[in-house]
C-alpha cells in the first residue's frame, strides 16, 4: 500500500525575502502543520528551504506572516526499495503535487503534478535527494508559479473595493497600520493598485505625522525634565527615529539642533546622534509598504486555512 504523506506547508520562522523582481508585489505563504508525519524531519526543513526558493526564485515575496495565499504540497510515496548493493542503500520515488490557493476562502488556483527519484544511504538522504530535485528552474515550476501569480492578481483585481472598503473601515477606526496592510498586500502588477495607490500614500502620512507627535513630545518631556548628557542621548535616540516627511519634523530638527549645542557646552564635543536624512531615491509608496509588512510580520498566527477539495 503505498504511504501517502500529506504536507501542508508554512514556514513559522524566517524574514520575509526580497522579490526577486519588484514589478508584482504579489506575495505567497507556505504551510507546513504540526501533525504532518512521515518525512523525515530533516528533510522536511530542507523541503521548506526549497519551497522558499520556488517562491522567491520566481519573482514572488515569500510572505510568511498571516499570507492570505499559499503554496501547499502533497506528497505521495510511490515506491521505497532497498538496492542489493553493498553497501544497501535506500530508492525512493515520490509524487509531489504543488498547490496555489487562496487558504483563507478555500479556493484552488492551480496544481502541478511532479515524480521525483532519489537514492541515500538512509531513508532520510533518500528523501533529501528526490526533493533536491525540485528546480525552481524547472519549466513546469516556472509555469506554475506563472499562472498562480495571475491568479492573485485576478483576486485583487476582483475583489478591489471591498478590500479598500475594509481599509476605510479601519482608518475611520483609527487603526491606521492594520489599514495599511490591506492595501500594502495589493500588488502592483494589478489593476486594483492604480486605485489604492493614492490611499496608501495618505495613510503613510497620517502615521508618521501621529508618531512625529507622539515621538517630539516624548523627547521634549525627557529633556525638559533634566538637560544632561543622558537625557540627551535618551531623546537623541527618539529624535532619530523620525520619519524626515512628517509635518512635525521642522520642529523635531529644532529640538535636536538645541540638544545637540547643549552637548557641546557640556562635554566639548560633538554627540553623537543623527536625524533621518529623506532618502529620495524610496519611493513613498515603498516606505508605506514596509510598515504594512512589519505591521503584519508583529501579529500573531492566526490564519485557519482551508484546502479541503485540493487534494
Amino acid at each position: 500500500m503505498k504511504n501517502i504523506i500529506y504536507i501542508l506547508l508554512f514556514i513559522s520562522t524566517g524574514i520575509v525575502a526580497q522579490e526577486t523582481t519588484n514589478d508584482n508585489g504579489i506575495l505567497l505563504g507556505a504551510y507546513i502543520p504540526t501533525q504532518a508525519e512521515g518525512i523525515p524531519a530533516s528533510a522536511k526543513k530542507m523541503f521548506v528551504n526549497k519551497l522558499g526558493q520556488i517562491i522567491t526564485k520566481n519573482g514572488i515575496s515569500d510572505n510568511v506572516y498571516n499570507s492570505r495565499f499559499i503554496l501547499v504540497p502533497n506528497v505521495t510515496v510511490l515506491s521505497k526499495n532497498v538496492t542489493a548493493t553493498a553497501p544497501p542503500k535506500v530508492a525512493i520515488n515520490l509524487g509531489v503535487t504543488l498547490y496555489i490557493g487562496d487558504g483563507v476562502a478555500g479556493n484552488l488556483f492551480e496544481s502541478e503534478y511532479f515524480e521525483l527519484k532519489g537514492v541515500g544511504t538512509n531513508e532520510t538522504k533518500a528523501y533529501i535527494s528526490a526533493l533536491k530535485r525540485l528546480s525552481p528552474k524547472n519549466t513546469a515550476v516556472q509555469d506554475f508559479i506563472t499562472r498562480g501569480k495571475q491568479k492573485i492578481i485576478n483576486y485583487y483585481n476582483e475583489n478591489c473595493d471591498l478590500i479598500v472598503k475594509k481599509a476605510g473601515s479601519l482608518e475611520s477606526q483609527n487603526k491606521l497600520e492594520e489599514a495599511l496592510e490591506q492595501l500594502a498586500n495589493v500588488p502592483e502588477a494589478s489593476s486594483c493598485f492604480d486605485k489604492i495607490e493614492r490611499k496608501m500614500g495618505n495613510l503613510y502620512q497620517k502615521i508618521i505625522d501621529r508618531d512625529c507627535k507622539i515621538k517630539l513630545a516624548e523627547a521634549q518631556a525627557i529633556w525638559a525634565a533634566n538637560q544632561n548628557i543622558g537625557a540627551a542621548n535618551e531623546a537623541g535616540v527618539i529624535l532619530a527615529s523620525i520619519d524626515p516627511q512628517a509635518k512635525c519634523f521642522s520642529q523635531v530638527n529644532s529640538l535636536f539642533s538645541k540638544i545637540s549645542s547643549r552637548v557641546k557646552d557640556l562635554s566639548d564635543r560633538s554627540w553623537n546622534y543623527q536625524l533621518k536624512v529623506l532618502d529620495l531615491k524610496k519611493r513613498a509608496i515603498n516606505a508605506a509598504r514596509d510598515i504594512g509588512v512589519a505591521y503584519g510580520r508583529n501579529q500573531p498566527q492566526n490564519i485557519t486555512y482551508n484546502t479541503r477539495g485540493w487534494y
